[in-house]
C-alpha cells in the first residue's frame, strides 16, 4: 500500500466503519473527551481538518456514547459498511492519538462507546455556546 500512496501524492485513504464505529464531533469537544478519558484508558482520535475530531470505538457501540438529546449535527455516529472515514495521509487528516502503541506499534484495544458517555456529556456541556449566543 505504501508504494501506491507514494505513486499518488494527495490520494485519500478511506476506511469503511466495519472494524470500528466512528464518532465525528467538534474538534474541541473530541479533544476534551480524549483528555478526560485518558486518565483511565486511551481512545484513538483522528483530527479532520480544523473543525472535527473522530473517536474510534468498538463496532456497533458508538450510539451508546451519545448523550440523550444530543443533536445529530453535533455528534455523528458512523457505523457499518455503508459509512466511512478518511485516514492519514488523506488531506486534512492526522492522528492526535493513533490506534497503536507508540513504542511497539501493536494495535490499541478499542473501548465500548458507552465508556465515553460521561466524558462526552461533560465535554458537550463544557464546550457548548452560552444560550442566546450569536454566531
Amino acid at each position: 500500500m505504501a508504494a501506491e500512496l507514494d505513486a499518488s501524492p494527495g490520494a485519500a485513504l478511506i476506511a469503511p466503519t466495519i472494524p470500528f464505529d466512528a464518532l465525528v464531533l467538534p474538534k474541541w469537544t473530541g479533544l476534551s473527551v480524549v483528555m478526560w478519558i485518558g486518565r483511565r484508558t486511551t481512545v484513538p482520535c483522528l483530527l479532520q481538518g480544523e473543525d472535527h475530531a473522530v473517536l474510534l470505538v468498538l463496532p456497533a457501540t458508538g450510539r451508546y456514547a451519545v448523550p440523550e438529546g444530543t443533536s445529530p449535527s453535533t455528534v455523528q455516529v458512523r457505523s457499518g459498511p455503508e459509512q466511512w472515514i478518511a485516514l492519514p495521509p488523506s488531506h486534512g487528516a492526522r492522528w492526535d492519538t493513533p490506534p497503536w502503541h507508540e513504542q511497539t506499534h501493536d494495535p490499541l484495544p478499542l473501548i465500548p462507546g458507552g465508556d465515553l458517555l460521561e466524558a462526552l456529556a461533560t465535554a458537550l456541556r463544557a464546550t457548548a455556546e452560552p444560550s442566546g449566543a450569536q454566531l
